[in-house]
């Protein structure tokens, strides 16, 4: 008798404690739905990029030891110096770029980046949003985040594909073709790699599902 009394108490307990995970109704499916909504948007508003100007503007380096490897040259002291030389023209002008658009990078870092963190904050609040967006708006004569990147960035992003045609030019005039194409395979995966997610995207991806996450994006186009 004993045991049936506590077999009837354990299994009271455990419906009991079951109840409002597994049984609590409409509530307790909104409530956990609201529960998992929150987080999500906790999940992706920390998971957000910072805007990083320079890297939507294309600029990077290459590694000159990792692509002459990739590029597999082979006992030819002369080519690899003249391939990395090439490269190492290539970095140094990434650096006078990023140099000569460090105010406008700044602005626009600043810029964008407080842009996101004031509408993650404002949870939701268009007036809010509106009356930031007019307030920055009088200041940059442009209220569109992206046309604002577009206008600061471009001319740099210009510069940049100037810079890789000439660099390809250099490079397709040393290699053969099949070194060639190797460095071509090699420079659109560091490309890749080194793409960026745009805010801008981002933010319109979140403003149509609900939160700031959406999927990853490509660079400025």
């Amino acid at each position: 008798m004993k045991q049936i009394f506590a077999i009837v108490f354990v299994l009271g307990i455990s419906l009991t404690h079951a109840q409002p995970g597994g049984g609590g109704g409409m509530g307790g499916m909104q409530q956990g739905g609201g529960m998992g909504q929150r987080g999500g948007m906790q999940q992706q508003q920390v998971e957000m990029p910072e805007f990083n100007a320079a890297q939507v503007a294309g600029i990077f380096k290459y590694d000159a030891d990792e692509a002459i490897k990739k590029i597999k040259i082979k006992k030819d002291k002369n080519l690899i110096q003249n391939v990395s030389r090439a490269i190492r023209t290539y970095n140094i002008k990434m650096d006078e770029i990023a140099l000569l658009n460090k105010d406008n990078f700044d602005t626009l870092n600043v810029y964008v980046n407080t842009t996101l963190k004031s509408k993650r904050g404002q949870k939701g609040s268009q007036q809010t949003a509106s009356n930031n967006d007019s307030r920055r708006g009088s200041d940059d004569k442009n209220n569109d985040p992206k046309e604002l990147i577009n206008a600061k960035i471009d001319p740099a992003k210009a510069e940049v594909t100037k810079q890789e045609q000439q660099l390809n030019k250099t490079l397709e005039a040393l290699l053969n073709k099949k070194q060639y194409a190797k460095w071509i395979k090699y420079q659109e995966k560091v490309k890749e790699e080194k793409q960026p997610k745009t805010p801008s995207n981002a933010t319109q991806d979140g403003q149509r599902g609900g939160g700031m996450g959406g999927p990853p994006g490509g660079g400025m186009r």
